[in-house]
């Protein structure tokens, strides 16, 4: 499918892998970083599930973002295409207190005195 016709609800793995300059990533607010990751390790076993119906989770931090951002990587800089409003199909309490955690989590890493 061509990018121009790209809409957060219909937007696979599979549509992704088929442009090699096509990145994605999230902002992670445990992290206070942008993340990019393998488009290839979740069409393995996805490839047809539209990317705002799954859930991502920061290895870092365990925070899950609420957005994901896809772009085009130009030379050194890149434009972004796309913003994705993640609305997981798999959310239960559990997750929740998951997210409530790993924020809090987060928080105190950041406000300790040896952080910065």
């Amino acid at each position: 499918m061509d990018p121009a016709r790209w809409t957060p609800e219909r937007l696979t793995a599979r549509d992704v892998v088929a442009h090699h300059d096509v990145t994605l990533s999230f902002y992670c607010r445990g992290c206070h970083l942008t993340v990019e990751f393998n488009v290839w390790k979740v069409g393995a076993r996805l490839a047809h599930t539209p990317l705002q119906e799954l859930r991502f989770r920061c290895v870092r931090c365990g925070v899950y973002p609420e957005t994901l951002e896809v772009g085009r990587r130009d030379s050194m800089s890149g434009v972004r295409l796309l913003t994705i409003p993640l609305k997981p199909r798999a959310w239960d309490d559990g997750h929740r207190a998951d997210q409530e955690a790993a924020l809090r989590r987060a928080r105190e890493k950041w406000e300790s005195p040896g952080h910065r």
